[in-house]
């Protein structure tokens, strides 16, 4: 044979060799990637798969990072069953066997596959298998930016969870979602509570820093504290001051002309406020963030938009420092202020139920 084709028959049967040389962890990430989901008895299919690949890992004295990354592929998929709140109806017991083997506490679950996504589920299933209801098992924060809510007890018990965990490595890959937790939903009695812990065990460096920060800039706009002063004038040019509120219940809406979400949901802000429109002890207004050379634009937008009925103020930047003093990132923002001048919430959820409970309790009080 010639010896180029004998150095040709080499490089093929190298080639197919290194193919085939593949890691214990991409060994797992195929398998799970031409796993077919059966119809019925998914959750059982799941875990023989999982078991399966478990028995392959040790009969290869796989390393660790493997079995992990089996582990959470296998959550993965019984999350997925799980689509858009819908309740799979899994057994305890079955999520509980699940999540064993799982282990968050080691350097090695760090390198899962879309790490971020595995903590979701694991968590959601954890809760879901403890009695949380599906549509608030999997919490709100990490994919929230349209505030429409300020979270649930098991966003903050996830923080909570793996805080104590004490897994410096997983808490560097995680909790950089509390950047957005205060973008959106504000300095909240959930992030109050957790600070203590992640003054203890969150690792020194940029990113507790960071957070320290968040902590400190967004302090003065916690529940309780008494809500930074203003005073904005209508299309009118009249003066209005929160001082002239003291007394009532006073409800927000932030929102520009240029916004499409905020100009969507001022029917539903308008709506609440007419089911309160008896009372003489709560007040609504909207404050717009309109740079002064579009006051043209906000002026003339406020018949069109049905607005006239209530008191709308103007709070452009450079003008005044409405937008410095309550953080304002993004809009529609929603506060709700008591009748002593002190914050209920500035993150207040989109006008709805919630809102309106919120409101309620808030008026009771």
């Amino acid at each position: 044979m010639k010896i180029a084709g004998i150095i040709f028959l080499l490089f093929v049967s190298l080639s197919g060799m290194a193919q085939q040389a593949e890691s214990p962890k991409e060994y797992v990430i195929k398998a799970w990637n031409e796993f077919q989901l059966p119809e019925k008895g998914a959750i059982k299919a799941i875990l023989a798969q999982r078991d399966q690949i478990t028995r392959y890992l040790k009969a290869n004295n796989a390393a660790v990072e493997a079995e992990q990354e089996n582990g959470a592929q296998a959550i993965r998929r019984a999350a997925d069953l799980y689509d858009e709140g819908e309740d799979a109806q899994l057994k305890s017991s079955e999520i509980k066997k699940l999540l064993k083997g799982v282990d968050l506490s080691t350097k090695e679950f760090v390198n899962c596959t879309s790490l971020e996504y595995v903590i979701e589920d694991y968590f959601g299933l954890k809760a879901v298998a403890e009695g949380a209801p599906v549509d608030q098992a999997w919490g709100s924060m990490w994919f929230n930016t349209t505030v429409e809510t300020i979270g649930n007890k098991y966003d903050y018990q996830r923080y909570r969870q793996i805080l104590e965990l004490n897994n410096p490595e997983l808490s560097l890959a995680y909790l950089s979602c509390l950047r957005s937790v205060f973008r959106y939903n504000g300095y909240t009695k959930g992030l109050d509570e957790i600070r203590p812990l992640f003054d203890k065990n969150m690792p020194e460096g940029a990113l507790k820093d960071e957070i320290n920060g968040l902590y400190k800039s967004y302090e003065h706009l916690k529940q309780g504290n008494v809500a930074p002063a203003f005073t904005l004038k209508d299309f009118r040019g009249k003066e209005h001051s929160l001082s002239d509120y003291k007394g009532k219940v006073l409800v927000i809406d932030v929102w520009a002309t240029w916004c499409g979400g905020c100009i969507a949901k001022l029917p539903k802000y308008m709506e609440m406020a007419g089911k309160y429109k008896d009372r003489d002890d709560i007040v609504f207004i909207t404050i717009s963030i309109d740079d002064k050379g579009a006051y043209n634009s906000w002026k003339y937008a406020l018949p069109r938009l049905k607005l006239m009925g209530m008191t709308n103020l103007l709070a452009s930047k450079g003008e005044c420092t409405f937008q410095k003093d309550y953080n304002i990132t993004g809009i529609p923002r929603y506060f709700l202020i008591d009748k002593e001048g002190k914050i209920v919430s500035v993150y207040a959820p989109t006008p709805g139920k919630d809102f309106e409970a919120l409101i309620d309790m808030t008026l009771q009080k």
